[in-house]
């Protein structure tokens, strides 16, 4: 779902380095923003059948390669507390779609 302002929270501690000095470290990835941006490459649709997988397996294939160790994280079932504001945004959207 994210964290409204999260890179305002933290860019306090933000650090920029190269991704291959995190060789031996684990990153964790939202797999959900790796396949949406796959989805959104349209030159490559016409040359591969599913460029969202072909992006993820170079990307994956990328992190493995410089000793990284990719750990994907997937959306759960949302929790109690944002069943509302879930709600709220179903009825803006299907409201906005009539």
């Amino acid at each position: 779902m994210g964290v409204t302002s999260l890179w305002q929270i933290i860019s306090s501690v933000q650090q920029h380095c190269p991704l291959s000095s995190l060789h031996g470290h684990t990153l964790a990835v939202d797999l959900r923003i790796w396949v949406v941006e796959g989805q959104g490459v349209r030159q490559m649709q016409r040359v591969v059948a599913k460029p969202c997988l072909r992006n993820l397996f170079f990307r994956i294939s990328h992190l493995l390669q410089i000793g990284m160790h990719p750990l994907f994280v997937i959306e759960g079932n949302p929790p109690e507390l944002k069943q509302e504001v879930m709600a709220k945004r179903q009825r803006i959207r299907y409201k906005n779609q009539r």
